[in-house]
Parts: C-alpha cells; structure tokens; sequence
C-alpha cells in the first residue's frame, strides 16, 4: 500500500507491505459427543446435576470452540456470534479460520 500525505512544510511517503496467512481448521463434533452442558450452575453440589439436566428435552448449544495442540495445550479460543444448536441425531463441522 502507498500514500502520500502533505503535512503542510513536509511531504511524508510510506510504502508498507505485510504478509497475512490465513489457517483453515475443520472440526467435526459427533451427535453423541458434548451432549452436556460444563456449566457450573447447573451443579446441585459435587458432581450431581439439577433435574432438568437429564431430562430428554435438554438440549445444550455450543458457543465456543477451543483449539488444542497435542500436549492438550489451549492455542486459541472462538466464539460464536449466536449459540449453535447441538444435534441430536446428525453429526455438525465448524470450518474455523484465523490469520496468523
């Protein structure tokens, strides 16, 4: 990119060039995989759960993706702009990218 500006007594000109990569992730969630919520309000006490929980109209939404690398080391965090239904009955792919 190049501009020209007059600052009035000086004449100032820049060229500036910056290389962006973009990386592609595509994660798969099975319809049998995340089907619970980790929110810790819906914690009665220790590990029991409140009623409505467990029942079969309960059906969590995703909001947020985190990306791993092999050491289980958190890399980088995406949040959705609306929470995504989780399916019940199909498995659903997110197509995740960022510039790095």
């Amino acid at each position: 990119m190049s501009s020209f500006y007059n600052t009035g007594s000086t004449n100032l000109f820049f060229l500036n060039q910056h290389t962006i990569y973009e990386k592609v992730v595509k994660c798969t969630v099975k319809n049998y995989e995340f089907n619970f919520s980790y929110n810790p309000s819906m914690l009665i006490s220790g590990s029991s759960v409140k009623y409505f929980v467990t029942g079969s109209d309960f059906h969590p939404y995703i909001t947020t993706v985190g990306l791993y690398n092999d050491s289980n080391d958190l890399l980088a965090v995406g949040k959705f702009g609306q929470p995504v239904p989780m399916p019940t009955e199909t498995d659903i792919s997110f197509i995740i990218k960022m510039d790095i």
